[in-house]
């Protein structure tokens, strides 16, 4: 009991910090994009970026109960880098995608992550060790243990249907650039999205989180050796007949 009890705390601090991750997002949409209305922003249909659920959790466990707040921030300043870089080549290999691009910002590697995202990711890790942690734990614990389990069943129910339904969407969308001929990687990013914005709702709340998403340009394949040997023998043919 103690053992479900522990992991129902941590998914449960996981859904929170996702959940204000996806608010962060959608602030910073708002007051730096100056985007005229709320877009919900990530992968998922639901209000939540797990990148910030498991940066948190990551971060937290990392860190555990270091005091200094200059060893926090750098902690949380590196790790961030290495989680936010790797998701980024992950989902790009799996999806042939780029989801964000931060090469127009100083200081970037790859476009992948910058300064800027990384400073933000240093102060959000000390203030969510030093001042969330424990007050977000304090919560948690003043709920009854079979209701808090029922919670994170029920919760880890719907986000687990939610990730099944968004990756259908992606795979689609990989699909989508996968059979695309065109020669620009701009020209198939717009495809791309007109496509997904064509196709439903849900479709639609994807390309609107990520309107930096990047299609990476399909490799054209080779001329198989039957498609030569048609060409060659329509080219005599010609040559005969002249």
């Amino acid at each position: 009991m103690e053992t479900a009890v522990n992991l129902a705390n941590w998914f449960l601090l996981f859904i929170i910090y996702s959940f204000i991750g996806w608010a962060l997002e959608v602030a910073l949409g708002l007051v730096i994009e100056k985007r005229h209305k709320p877009v919900n922003r990530g992968f998922l249909i639901g209000p939540i970026c797990p990148i910030y659920g498991f940066g948190a959790i990551i971060m937290t466990l990392i860190v555990g109960k270091a005091d200094g707040v200059l060893e926090i921030f750098c902690v949380c300043f590196l790790s961030g880098a290495i989680i936010e870089y790797l998701t980024s080549y992950i989902m790009e290999k799996l999806f042939h995608v780029r989801w964000w691009d931060y090469s127009d910002k100083a200081f970037n590697v790859n476009g992948r992550i910058c300064l800027q995202c990384l400073i933000m990711f240093g102060i959000l890790g000390v203030l969510a060790i030093k001042v969330l942690n424990p007050l977000v734990l304090g919560l948690l614990n003043n709920i009854p243990e079979v209701p808090r389990l029922a919670i994170a069943v029920i919760v880890f129910i719907i986000m687990l249907a939610d990730i099944l339904i968004s990756l259908w969407l992606i795979i689609k969308c990989r699909v989508t650039v996968g059979t695309s001929e065109r020669d620009a990687t701009e020209e198939i990013t717009e495809n791309v999205r007109k496509v997904m914005m064509e196709k439903g709702k849900l479709n639609r709340r994807l390309a609107k989180a990520f309107p930096d998403m990047q299609a990476k340009k399909k490799t054209p394949r080779k001329k198989t050796s039957r498609t030569k040997t048609a060409s060659r023998t329509k080219t005599t043919s010609s040559r005969k007949k002249a």
